[in-house]
């Protein structure tokens, strides 16, 4: 079985040529949807602004825990790429809380 990876980032490459690559929010959200990953590794800061708004990683996880809140589909695995200290606690968390698949709900308690 191939695993689907997704990189995120504006400027750095990925490790090898098994990622697709999104450089911007708006090219991530279009691979999201159109393929079910199995593993996103994701930078916080896009470089993505539109009509005075920032667009960051941060962004697109809030984006996939609502798709993942109305029962779609969400990759499983998540690597935080980003060196921004205050931008990789809050995407940690949306992960933590939000996107990764707890024990104990499959367990039922």
């Amino acid at each position: 079985m191939t695993i689907r990876k997704l990189w995120i980032d504006d400027v750095r490459n990925p490790p090898d040529n098994t990622f697709d690559v999104a450089r911007t929010y708006w090219d991530a959200l279009e691979y999201l949807l159109e393929n079910q990953y199995d593993e996103v590794d994701i930078d916080h800061d896009l470089g993505c602004f539109k009509d005075g708004r920032e667009y960051t990683g941060y962004d697109i996880l809030m984006w996939l825990a609502d798709l993942k809140s109305q029962g779609h589909y969400v990759p499983p695995t998540y690597y935080v790429l980003t060196a921004n200290p205050v931008g990789r606690v809050r995407m940690q968390q949306v992960i933590d809380q939000y996107l990764t698949f707890k024990k104990e709900q499959q367990d039922g308690q």
